[in-house]
């Protein structure tokens, strides 16, 4: 039992509740501190970001997606494939220079260090559900939304969570052993995203590469989440089960190698 809420940080939790608390606040609120938009810069950069993806394929390039033979807004499409992206991508980023941002803490003073991957995860799982609702209010008003299918979040957000946090994990042990992973990640990010379909769809694929798809995990999520959103596609419980196999998988092998590589970062930091 002591093994499961270590594993799962409960045991620093338990203890250290209020720095929990202010971390994820810190790196939530506090870099809007003094700009005069605020909490509404952290909806305005990703806005922006698909407006320019909108215009580029649905006005500049007049691309025309289709989902079972119906024509589907690309901006929807877009927006709803991009909320769950940006999130894992924000989480990702910021865990590869997080435990050498806090390296002061880590030296200084006894510092539960589970929490610095931990609380980036946190942190981009608010703005990502901040960011679920309004576009969810916005699609009520455009073309309805359907309760019962948005129901299915509940089942989707916890294990997108554990897979991102995984990567977090991992990815916050490594840079501090190999600091040219930072600028890697970076590139591999970008990869990963046009492999996708956040910006075409499956359709668009060529036959012979559709197939690659079921090897891209995140592939699922953007389908579970357009499901959820907008009614599109079909729900599959086979492809949750395997995408919540994989995120329980990602989570444990990457939060096994945070414990044991932490051990050293007293001699890297």
């Amino acid at each position: 039992m002591a093994r499961i809420l270590k594993l799962f940080c409960i045991d620093d939790l338990s203890l250290y509740p209020n720095l929990f608390y202010k971390l994820v606040y810190r790196d939530f609120f506090e870099r809007f501190v003094g700009s005069a938009l605020g909490f509404l810069w952290a909806i305005l950069n990703p806005l922006v970001l698909m407006g320019m993806y909108v215009l580029l394929f649905s006005v500049i390039l007049k691309v025309r997606l289709t989902e079972g033979g119906t024509h589907v807004d690309f901006g929807l499409y877009l927006f709803c494939g991009m909320i769950p992206w940006l999130a894992f991508q924000e989480t990702l980023i910021k865990s590869s220079h997080v435990v050498l941002a806090y390296r002061h803490l880590i030296q200084q003073v006894q510092f539960p260090i589970s929490f610095l991957p931990l609380h980036v995860s946190v942190s981009a799982l608010i703005q990502e559900i901040v960011a679920i609702l309004l576009f969810v209010l916005f699609v009520a008003q455009y073309q309805g939304v359907s309760l019962e299918t948005l129901a299915y979040l509940l089942y989707i957000i916890p294990i997108k969570f554990l897979f991102a946090c995984g990567f977090a994990f991992a990815i916050g042990a490594l840079t501090v052993f190999y600091r040219d992973l930072v600028q890697l990640i970076n590139i591999l990010l970008m990869v990963w995203f046009f492999a996708t379909p956040i910006v075409y769809s499956r359709q668009m694929v060529p036959i012979a590469l559709q197939e690659l798809l079921v090897f891209n995990p995140f592939s699922a999520y953007v389908d579970f989440y357009r499901f959820a959103i907008l009614g599109q596609g079909q729900w599959s419980w086979n492809a949750y089960f395997i995408s919540l196999g994989i995120a329980i998988l990602i989570y444990i092998l990457g939060r096994l190698l945070y414990h044991s590589k932490s051990r050293r970062f007293y001699q890297y930091l």
